[in-house]
């Protein structure tokens, strides 16, 4: 049987999104594959893992700044290397799982991974398995990604797949196959949206992330439009999605409250107007759904070149929050000219099979099937041509301290750039907010 390996992480929703892609993909294409998503950060610090998550969502909302001097930081080599080192006990879980799992294939949809597998392996011709990195970000591309070996780099487009020409990459090396979204998006479409105006009133998909508490301001401008169907959705805050349901309850079939969804293709290919953050997943999804959009957020660092894409490509905009109502109007006004503009741009650009062709490239890495050739020969070394699967055992380490000291650095941070004061108390950190 064909064993494939998708990792990920939880820090920021395009990784997992990529990785559920990839997976419904290949099920689709080879239904007899064994597919299996993990998130080794999860299955290896659990709770220390998601105080991690909950600390980089707060810097990213509260303090984007910040962010983007730690996300500088990821890209500089030898402090990348440095701060790998500490992860002792990641590496270690990385080689017990590929001696449970023995791989024929790894897809990574996060940039650690392929430096924990050089870590295991040392040379690139050591490993008995096959690895494919997919390039979650559009042309801000952090150097991790691609500074470790692989056998393949998955780029959503040109522009990035140049970042990493120009980063040392082969040419070879690099597949240009679009971020993969939902193989629902290639599914027989429904009929195209008319152009909004007289009898067809402007329908906006307004996903709330980031912010949440700045949203109410931009819903109430958004609804002194004439006419405007609005469908809002709130992701997995059910505190907020009834507080917004008890809150526009008076606007009637108007409005539209979804918490979280696996409706997404559905929702982006029957509105006309996305608004919201510059995520990877979100940006090519309504790029995949030919759905233009405002973009309302963008955290430093790797949503940036997501941004930069969407307005390249004349796909739609990018706004202070101020200035959403604003631009949805002139997207609508003058028989919606602007809104055509910005869609017949994404009908040249839009990549609805992505993750299809990303599951192409995963199954062609095997052998012919058994029915084709006879026996299939067992994953060996191309190096030494034995069936070999061994991995170097890294030296015993304290990982959750190590990996507590690096949130720890990071909180020193925030602590000076929000003047409060750092008390650390035995091997547990405690924020003591000062009163001014």
């Amino acid at each position: 049987m064909r064993k494939i390996l998708i990792l990920t992480a939880s820090f920021g929703d395009g990784h997992n999104a990529a990785a559920r892609s990839v997976r419904q993909a290949l099920e689709l294409a080879e239904p007899e594959a064994s597919v299996e998503v993990l998130d080794l950060f999860d299955s290896t610090y659990g709770r220390l893992n998601r105080f991690f998550m909950k600390a980089y969502r707060g810097v990213v909302r509260y303090a984007p700044a910040l962010w983007s001097r730690l996300y500088s930081g990821f890209d500089n080599p030898a402090l990348f290397q440095r701060q790998l080192r500490r992860l002792g006990k990641l590496r270690e879980a990385m080689g017990v799982l590929l001696q449970q799992k023995q791989p024929d294939v790894i897809v990574s949809t996060y940039p650690v991974y392929s430096h924990l597998i050089a870590a295991l392996f040392g040379e690139e011709l050591n490993r008995p398995f096959r690895l494919i990195t997919v390039i979650t970000d559009s042309i801000s591309v952090c150097s991790a990604w691609y500074l470790a070996p692989g056998d393949f780099f998955v780029v959503a487009d040109e522009p990035t797949a140049e970042v990493l020409r120009q980063g040392g990459v082969a040419a070879e090396q690099i597949k240009t196959l679009g971020f993969p979204v939902s193989p629902a998006f290639a599914r027989e479409r429904p009929a195209p949206l008319a152009r909004p105006g007289t009898g067809q009133p402007p329908k906006v998909l307004y996903v709330i992330n980031t912010g949440k508490p700045l949203a109410g301001r931009s819903l109430d401008q958004l609804l002194r439009i004439k006419g405007l169907q609005l469908t809002i959705t709130t992701g997995r805050s059910a505190p907020l999605k009834t507080k917004l349901e008890r809150r526009l309850r008076d606007f009637g079939q108007r409005v539209r409250v979804y918490g979280w969804t696996d409706e997404m293709p559905e929702l982006l290919m029957s509105h006309h107007l996305l608004i919201g953050k510059a995520g990877g997943a979100l940006v090519h999804e309504a790029m995949a759904a030919r759905c233009p959009m405002i973009i309302n957020q963008v955290i430093p660092g790797q949503e940036e070149g997501n941004a930069r894409l969407v307005e390249t490509l004349g796909g739609g905009a990018v706004a202070a929050k101020q200035d959403v109502a604003n631009l949805v109007e002139q997207a609508f006004d003058g028989n919606a000219r602007l809104w055509q503009q910005w869609r017949n741009n994404l009908e040249r650009a839009s990549q609805p099979d992505s993750a299809l062709r990303v599951a192409d490239l995963i199954l062609s890495q095997f052998p012919p099937a058994p029915h084709e050739c006879g026996v299939r020969p067992a994953p060996c070394s191309p190096k030494t041509g034995k069936g070999l699967r061994s991995f170097r055992r890294p030296p015993p380490e304290q990982e959750a301290r190590a990996l507590a000291r690096v949130l720890a650095g990071a909180l020193r941070l925030y602590c000076a750039a929000e003047q409060v004061a750092w008390a650390p108390k035995s091997s547990r950190a405690e924020l003591v907010w000062l009163r001014s």
